[in-house]
């Protein structure tokens, strides 16, 4: 138990060093440790009732929500979910949870690039932690860039395709994007990580018939560099 709390406690001091892409939907989050903690999407099944598709393949069922009253649902959100699983199972479901807190993971859509747009889209260094993995429909990426740690100064991040791509560095059978990261002119003080999540619908037609993406990155240290991912789905 002393280990899984300090394993938390570390996990919740690198989400204080992470630039603020994402939100503390909670306020009155209790001092009091979950025991569990997962990645997943929300679905909702009518109204405010919803559930959680687990990157791990299960569902979980929110049996007690009343630590996080004030959470906004909205279907095929991304999310970390910190939970205490209940005694009394839910059948369909895994877990059967007292939720305890929710942290949205930036959730986006990929679009096309114009030329008129790339400056405020803008092409700042970051890096991408690999691996790149597929979970359902949305493609995840965990990230690197330094900030200031200024709540005021929010960093923009994207993924793209660039309608002015010179096409040398495509690959054939590979569908081209590019991770774009708009610092916004922020001081680079701090290496912050985190994690975000983009949608494969709206690109699912130009996906046909290719073996996978092929992300084009400018990093921190090493300049333009190309990551291959090939299209696997895991889970759900």
């Amino acid at each position: 138990m002393k280990k899984s709390r300090m394993a938390f406690i570390a996990f919740i001091l690198l989400l204080i060093t992470m630039p603020m892409l994402q939100s503390c939907l909670n306020n009155d989050w209790d001092n009091e440790y979950p025991s569990l903690f997962a990645i997943g999407t929300i679905k909702v099944i009518e109204g405010n009732n919803y559930y959680f598709t687990l990157d791990e393949g299960s569902k979980l069922y929110p049996g007690d929500t009343t630590a996080i009253y004030n959470y906004a649902v909205v279907d095929g959100q991304r999310a970390f979910v910190y939970f205490d699983e209940l005694s009394e199972p839910k059948e369909g479901y895994k877990y059967n949870a007292k939720i305890k807190h929710i942290e949205n993971i930036l959730t986006k859509d990929i679009y096309s690039m114009p030329a008129d747009k790339a400056d405020s889209i803008g092409d700042d260094r970051i890096n991408i932690i690999e691996p790149i993995w597929i979970t359902g429909d949305f493609l995840n990426i965990k990230y690197q860039f330094y900030h200031s740690n200024n709540k005021e100064k929010a960093h923009m991040l994207n993924l793209v395709i660039n309608e002015e791509s010179t096409e040398e560095n495509d690959k054939p059978d590979y569908l081209t994007l590019e991770f774009r990261h708009n610092a916004y002119n922020d001081d680079p003080l701090i290496l912050g990580t985190g994690l975000t999540s983009f949608k494969l619908d709206n690109i699912a037609h130009l996906l046909e018939g290719k073996k996978g993406v092929n992300i084009r990155v400018r990093s921190i240290y090493d300049g333009v560099k190309y990551i291959t991912l090939d299209l696997k789905k895991d889970n759900n």
